[in-house]
């Protein structure tokens, strides 16, 4: 039985080896095969970039001189349509104490200084006067 077990053990090893060289014969297949096509492809990428660095591209000269006269004499409608425009010229003269606009704003503001000086002038004032009758 011991021998029987041994040739059992030994032909399943002999078939597993099989198989792993198997294996490895199509995997090396495979990777030359990845290889050949890497370097064609680095081969054609070379290719590619040399003749993008001999790639010259030359370009039409334009010509602007009909965009020039087409947009001068644009303007030159433009400036005569302008200057062909009545002008109403009304010349007024106002003499304004107080703002047209923001005027609650003014008030506010000058009131409150027109207070100020009246404070400080009488605080001014009571100060001299109480000055002179304490001197005296």
């Amino acid at each position: 039985m011991n021998m029987n077990m041994e040739n059992i053990e030994k032909d399943s090893l002999v078939l597993v080896l099989n198989d792993f060289t198997e294996q490895y014969k199509e995997m090396a297949k495979q990777f030359n095969d990845l290889r050949n096509t890497i370097s064609l492809l680095e081969a054609k990428t070379a290719d590619f970039e040399k003749k993008l660095e001999n790639l010259q591209v030359t370009f039409p000269a334009m010509d602007t001189a009909t965009i020039q006269t087409i947009v001068s004499q644009g303007m030159r409608d433009v400036k005569k349509m302008v200057a062909e425009q009545p002008r109403n010229i009304l010349q007024s003269k106002r003499y304004l104490f107080f703002p047209e606009h923001n005027a609650r704003e003014y008030y506010s503001v000058v009131l409150r200084w027109i207070l100020y000086i009246i404070i400080a002038s009488y605080c001014y004032l009571l100060l001299k006067h109480m000055m002179d009758h304490w001197l005296v």
